[in-house]
């Protein structure tokens, strides 16, 4: 019996090894993709490699990564900004990326969070997950973050090429990379712009629900309560805001009142500025917008200049 299992132990070595090599090919390739999952893994890379070089960072969900031209901002205030927010992610994982940026070289002083109504909610599962599989083996921290969301088992962290079965469209963008396919820049400073003209989303949700209602997430609440206690601590300042919202579907969450009513209970409670645009002029010219609660290109870039000025008129230390 010993004999055996030390024969399938050899056997097994040689498996092992040639998972190991085709996974680190796989996910050391896809890392260079800028294009696959929205572009993600540009900041991802920024941000485990430590390489974030900016004293101000943008926090938020679509709505921070989409609205607030870092390139832009960089070159107004004179100082690096970079963009971090997370298409699809409430405040779970914005949190987690925001632990990320205060381990590079730089550490933040200024933090712009982009807050909505979705914030302090949490999705049940991992939107685009192909984005975290070339940093999830061995990685028990992402585990910890992706914990609580569909998507990955336990032993996809543990086991060499598991979590690659059933991703074909990762594999061949890999194998692309490989290959030096074309590979164009997606986001600069970790934004990007969007040139689609308006859509008829909201018409349609409203069509489809007339108007819904977001659940606040106990654990969330008390993880951000966390986050801006030790922002406090650590004297790294905050700035809430809550980028333009096309006016005509501000209704379509009924209780949107109560949840900005609390985040300007923390501005109070934490001396926080909370720049809010929702009622601004360009809340309300719909060709600034692609859908109501996201700007296109042209519409980031009037925003980000009249932020730009905004944010000046604090004097904050940064």
């Amino acid at each position: 019996m010993k004999k055996f299992v030390i024969r399938f132990c050899l056997f097994l070595l040689p498996v092992f090894a040639l998972l190991g090599f085709a996974d680190s090919f796989l996910s050391e390739n896809l890392k260079k993709s800028n294009n696959f999952v929205k572009g993600e893994f540009s900041t991802w890379n920024a941000l485990y490699d430590k390489k974030l070089d900016s004293k101000i960072i943008i926090l938020g969900s679509s709505r921070a990564w989409l609205h607030f031209d870092a390139a832009m901002m960089t070159d107004s205030l004179h100082t690096p900004v970079y963009n971090i927010g997370m298409d699809g992610y409430n405040f779970w994982f914005q949190d987690y990326r925001l632990k990320l940026a205060l381990q590079s070289r730089v550490k933040p002083r200024l933090i712009v969070h982009s807050l909505d109504v979705f914030t302090l909610a949490k999705r049940p599962d991992l939107f685009y997950p192909e984005q975290f599989l070339p940093y999830m083996l061995g990685n028990t921290e992402l585990q910890k973050a992706c914990n609580g969301f569909s998507g990955y088992s336990p032993i996809d962290y543990k086991l060499p090429m598991l979590r690659y079965f059933g991703k074909g469209k990762a594999i061949i963008e890999s194998l692309k990379m490989a290959a030096d396919a074309k590979n164009e820049a997606f986001r600069i400073r970790g934004f990007q712009g969007n040139n689609e003209s308006w859509n008829n989303d909201l018409e349609k949700a409203e069509k489809a629900v007339g108007s819904m209602e977001v659940k606040i997430d106990a654990p969330t609440v008390k993880l951000f309560e966390t986050y801006l206690e030790r922002c406090r601590k650590e004297n790294i300042q905050v700035v809430f805001v809550n980028a333009p919202e096309y006016i005509e579907g501000q209704d379509f969450i009924s209780n949107r009142e109560a949840i900005f009513e609390r985040y300007r209970q923390y501005s109070k409670r934490y001396n926080i500025p909370f720049l809010d645009y929702s009622k601004d002029s360009l809340s309300y010219n719909q060709k600034l917008f692609y859908n109501a609660l996201h700007l296109n290109k042209v519409g980031a870039e009037f925003f980000t200049a009249k932020f730009i000025g905004d944010l000046r008129k604090l004097d904050l230390k940064y």
